[in-house]
């Protein structure tokens, strides 16, 4: 079991800055190009360009800006589903265990702050 847990600590910590950089890369193209990303109620994304930008260049950075979310998205979910699977192990090492310290605690708080830099 806590073989396991170490697998999936591995990935999360391999994950993780894949998950930064992609995000880190999402920032950039907005802040270099000085297009404004905005999300529907549904989640769906939409981007407004200079009105001097264009055409090319926009459908550039849009299509640049769909693939960057769409990774990011399947990024956080693959991380999301090793959380919950390593803190059903946890939890089960806890019951085994009442004195077991969580190692998954710190990879969470990294995550969640990700996930709160990640705004449109």
């Amino acid at each position: 079991m806590e073989d396991d847990l170490s697998v999936i600590i591995i990935e999360i910590n391999r994950l993780l800055p894949q998950l930064e950089s992609f995000i880190s890369q999402f920032k950039t193209i907005i802040l270099d190009t000085g297009i404004n990303v905005v999300s529907d109620a549904q989640g769906n994304m939409s981007i407004d360009v200079p009105m001097n930008m264009p055409d090319s260049e926009a459908n550039n950075i849009s299509a640049r800006i769909g693939v960057i979310d769409r990774l990011i998205t399947s990024n956080g979910m693959s991380i999301n589903d090793l959380f919950n699977k390593g803190l059903n192990i946890e939890k089960s090492l806890k019951i085994k265990d009442p004195t077991y310290s969580s190692k998954l605690l710190d990879e969470i708080a990294k995550f969640k702050a990700l996930n709160g830099s990640y705004k449109h």
